[in-house]
């Protein structure tokens, strides 16, 4: 159990939570359709493998420890994760529906309470977007795109909730690719 920062106020003990980074990932480049399965069964194609395995490097060299990889089921997000988990060295990335797409941001903000640490989401627009706007700024709107294979650093200071997140960068893939060269 990790001990927290407290202080001591007038007879009161205030504990401060540690600050959590999310790292918010879209997918690379997938085939136009599947020939089986449909939309969740759609892979990366090579192109889209070939130039996320730069970037994700590049994303290595800005914040190699990532803690827990999250992903939404669908084929192409998790063929996204096992690559950053490849450039990172670990963790196993983890499925989870709630990135799937149409999820409601407000709930993946949710499914991050508690998990605290360094984690890496991998998943879909506008969706992921969404997200974004909602943990800046308290709305979701339209949402601030992502193109394939860009990432997002949210930093939060303590539970992540809508409004309380600070955008530490945000990243095109092309620049991810440059710097993991």
């Amino acid at each position: 159990m990790p001990v927290l920062p407290c202080t001591a106020q007038a007879g009161a003990v205030a504990c401060r939570l540690p600050a959590m980074d999310v790292h918010v990932v879209r997918h690379g480049e997938a085939e136009p359709e599947a020939a089986r399965g449909g939309d969740a069964a759609r892979r990366l194609t090579r192109e889209g493998q070939r130039e996320f395995a730069r970037a994700a490097r590049g994303l290595a060299l800005l914040d190699p420890e990532i803690d827990r990889i999250l992903s939404s089921p669908l084929v192409r997000a998790r063929e996204t994760a096992e690559i950053l988990r490849e450039a990172l060295g670990g963790p196993e990335p983890e499925a989870c529906s709630w990135l799937a797409p149409g999820t409601a941001p407000e709930r993946v903000l949710s499914a991050l309470r508690g998990a605290g640490g360094s984690v890496a989401l991998v998943g879909h627009e506008p969706g992921l977007g969404r997200l974004v706007s909602l943990a800046v700024s308290g709305r979701a709107g339209a949402g601030t795109p992502l193109r394939k294979g860009g990432v997002a650093r949210l930093r939060f200071e303590g539970e992540p909730r809508a409004g309380e997140g600070r955008l530490v960068w945000l990243l095109t893939p092309r620049i991810l690719r440059r710097l993991g060269r």
